[in-house]
């Protein structure tokens, strides 16, 4: 997932909601099924993940894309796509979709791409499902404080708001 992209591209920021806000990625094995979807989709289309968190009912996302092919819509709809397919008939999920239509999205310009990392690693925290970022399995918080961009006992942004 971490292919090489320019930094001149394009950086977008993404929530996708599960259908109804069904709680269905609390599953690990419906994770690992996500996790292949956009594995498959950064082989054919390039991405690198800045941020992600998955929580329950949500993906949240950072993602850096190549100036060639900036448009991240196709890479949404091809993974929602792959786990739908995979995913339908397993017991105690819902019947249908298992996303909302549509992603939401934002445009990040360097000088908001700090804030957008900071948002996307509290989250959990913020849902109140944990009481650190750490302690948030499906998170890309401990490798971005391996990396040095977190100091120990980070509170969050400005402060844990």
């Amino acid at each position: 997932m971490h292919q090489e992209v320019s930094p001149q591209g394009r950086c977008v920021r993404f929530c996708l909601t599960t259908h109804g806000r069904h709680p269905w990625l609390a599953r690990p094995e419906a994770v690992q099924r996500l996790r292949t979807a956009f594995r498959q989709v950064a082989r054919r289309r390039p991405l690198v993940w800045d941020a992600a968190v998955v929580l329950p009912d949500a993906v949240h996302g950072l993602w850096r894309l190549p100036p060639d092919d900036p448009d991240p819509r196709p890479r949404w709809q091809a993974a929602k796509a792959h786990c739908t397919r995979h995913l339908r008939h397993w017991p105690g999920l819902p019947r249908g979709r298992l996303w909302r239509p549509g992603v939401a999205w934002w445009d990040v310009d360097p000088e908001a791409w700090r804030e957008a990392l900071d948002h996307i690693h509290w989250e959990p925290v913020r849902r109140g499902l944990v009481g650190r970022p750490e302690g948030w399995r499906y998170s890309s918080y401990r490798r971005c404080l391996a990396a040095g961009l977190y100091p120990a006992g980070w509170s969050g942004p400005q402060g844990g708001a």
